[in-house]
């Protein structure tokens, strides 16, 4: 039930009240001692004014006959207003068991159209009637506050709930974050400590290294200066013995003088006199020696200028043969674009087969097969050691064009792998003896011409600048690049000459079996391969290397050592060990005692000499490649 109350909401007026109940039959409702509704005091009121004066009596109600009744308040004796209510028994039997004692102190707003009536017009069947009505209203007002204060507690309960929950999970969130900045900050601190002790550390280092430096350093000076006044002391005192030993020995020398000065007289008259008799005949032999080594040194002079124009004039026979090759070959074939285009294939086949070969029997012959089959494609018909073919006017240019560009690929080769290891000539030699066997005998001469063209040192021979002549072009007659360093130009010329020296050294006699065909006799082997790629001119380009003015040029003695490596072995075992040792101690005794051989540093000086020595004891090894796998 719901009591329109001013100054209090619905819920505010019920969630107020406080019911106890004692019994089943018994019901007392004591309100809250703290009502926060204006009902609840209201209802306080009533219940503590109903214990102290209790009503007696029924003038004090007014029922109104209309919808709507009101509680007549009365005064007391003393002049206070107090409501009453009536209470009667239940069942309407007056004042029996069940008591039902309320504090409720209702003030219900009578409409003004109301005229209030007394309780003594009414019959008591009205009164019991409005007893038992109030006492059910106050029944379903209690019920129905009960279960809203019920409600509104659980309501309570689940909002103080949440809330601690929440403030339990801020405050937890918060501990969170304060728990992980003060590790930060420990962490901090920790590396800042571990920092500064580090720190500490390499300062504390410094200093003792610092005052151990300092230590030892006076340690050192104290050293040096007791060493100093100890040598001064040894110093000054030999240096007075020696003075005494002086003055000693030049009093014994006064009188030694003074005794023998009578006698020195009589020997130097006799001196004299021999001297210029032995004078007399030194001077008639000199003048005989003067003459005989006069005649000697012209003789040496004719003879080096013979060689050297025999070293000049084989020079330029080469120069000549290559740009023969050049006007009625190489720029022919390069002029007709569909021949050129034709050999493009043949010849990366003959350059990938020279970079791949190795060191083996099996390797090389297949190599020197693969280039031979190349090469016999230009030809009407193979050559064989009866009918080589050799280089003249009538030679099928193609042909010619395909030994050109060997013979160009052969020295790329030794430009760059042989001139870092020597080993790699050895392969490289048989191949080109293996096609000299099988007929290819052009191949030869257009090799070793365009040899003479890259190295003039091939022969040896190096050229004079002419009247006149452009530098680059004197460069380019003695095989040097534009802009070579002399250590450049020189180790790209050992690298040719050691596989010009490997050719002349390879021995015939392991090849010839690998050419499939009868052995060629002497005489076809003298057609086969010309004079300057076989062994004997190894003795001569020795010879013409150790002629006035090669020596001294820088390259010299890097390619004597080269010529020692590969060739020297087979010269001592054809011209004999005693023939070649005579050679070592001329090279050893003349070349670089006197200086006569400079090379272009002291390091190809000293290696040259270690070289010389190891012949000379006898410790020469075999070269590696030269015995083929």
């Amino acid at each position: 039930m719901r009591f329109a109350l001013e100054g209090s909401s619905d819920d505010e007026s019920i969630s107020s009240l406080d019911y106890s109940i004692s019994s089943d039959e018994e019901i007392d409702l004591t309100p809250s001692r703290n009502p926060r509704s204006t009902l609840g005091r209201n209802i306080l009121t009533a219940y503590d004014t109903s214990e102290e004066s209790g009503l007696d009596s029924e003038d004090e109600v007014n029922l109104g006959l209309d919808d709507s009744w009101d509680v007549v308040k009365s005064k007391d004796g003393g002049g206070n207003k107090k409501e009453k209510v009536e209470r009667a028994d239940v069942k309407g039997k007056g004042k029996g068991k069940a008591k039902m004692v309320s504090s409720l102190s209702y003030q219900v707003i009578t409409p003004r159209r109301a005229v209030p009536l007394r309780v003594d017009d009414l019959p008591d069947a009205r009164e019991d009637q409005f007893e038992i009505w109030l006492k059910s209203a106050d029944q379903e007002a209690w019920r129905d506050g009960q279960k809203q204060a019920n409600a509104r507690r659980g309501e309570i309960r689940n909002i103080a709930s949440n809330a601690r929950a929440r403030m339990k999970s801020q405050e937890d969130s918060r501990l969170e974050k304060e728990a992980d900045e003060l590790r930060k900050m420990l962490e901090g601190m920790t590396m800042k400590n571990e920092a500064d002790e580090r720190e500490l550390e390499r300062k504390f280092k410094e200093r003792e290294k610092k005052l151990w430096d300092d230590i030892e350093a006076a340690i050192k000076d104290v050293e040096r200066r007791e060493a100093e006044l100890a040598a001064a002391t040894i110093a000054a005192a030999q240096k007075q013995k020696a003075e005494d030993a002086a003055r000693k020995a030049a009093a014994e020398k006064l009188a030694q003088e003074a005794a023998n000065k009578k006698k020195a007289e009589v020997e130097r008259w006799e001196r004299e006199k021999a001297d210029k008799e032995r004078k007399i005949a030194e001077q008639a032999q000199e003048a005989v020696k003067r003459e005989a080594a006069k005649r000697e040194e012209e003789e040496a002079q004719a003879r080096a200028a013979e060689e050297k124009d025999k070293a000049g004039s084989e020079w330029r026979k080469w120069v000549e043969k290559q740009k023969w090759m050049k006007e009625n070959v190489i720029n022919p074939v390069k002029g007709d674009r569909a021949t050129k285009t034709a050999l493009k294939g043949g010849m990366r086949l003959m350059t990938r087969g020279l970079g791949q070969v190795v060191n083996t029997k099996e390797g090389i012959i297949r190599v020197t097969n693969d280039l031979h089959t190349i090469l016999i494609e230009q030809l009407p018909s193979p050559p064989s050691t009866t009918s080589p073919i050799t280089l003249n006017d009538d030679i099928s240019k193609p042909y010619a064009y395909l030994l050109s560009h060997l013979a160009k690929a052969l020295i790329k080769q030794a430009e760059n792998e042989v001139s870092a290891k020597s080993d790699a000539a050895f392969p490289l030699a048989r191949i080109v003896l293996g096609l000299l066997l099988r007929g290819h005998a052009a191949l030869g001469e257009v090799l070793f011409a365009r040899f003479v063209k890259k190295c003039p040192w091939v022969i040896p021979y190096y050229p004079t600048r002419q009247n006149n002549q452009p530098r680059e072009e004197y460069e380019k007659s003695t095989g040097r690049g534009s802009d070579e360093s002399v250590s450049e130009y020189i180790s790209r010329m050992a690298g040719i000459c050691t596989l010009y020296f490997a050719i002349l050294q390879t021995p015939l006699s392991s090849l010839i079996p690998s050419i499939g065909s009868a052995p060629p006799t002497p005489a076809q082997l003298e057609n086969l391969i010309i004079p300057v790629l076989r062994f004997p001119t190894s003795w001569t380009w020795l010879a013409l290397a150790l002629k006035d003015p090669l020596p001294g040029y820088p390259p010299t003695a890097h390619l004597l050592s080269s010529w020692l490596d590969i060739v020297a072995h087979e010269a001592v075992r054809v011209f004999g060990r005693g023939q070649m040792g005579k050679i070592w101690e001329v090279i050893e005794r003349e070349g670089l005692g006197e200086g006569l051989i400079k090379g272009d540093s002291e390091a190809a000086r000293q290696k040259l000499r270690l070289t010389l020595e190891k012949w000379r004891l006898g410790q020469f090894v075999i070269p590696k490649g030269r015995v083929w796998e």
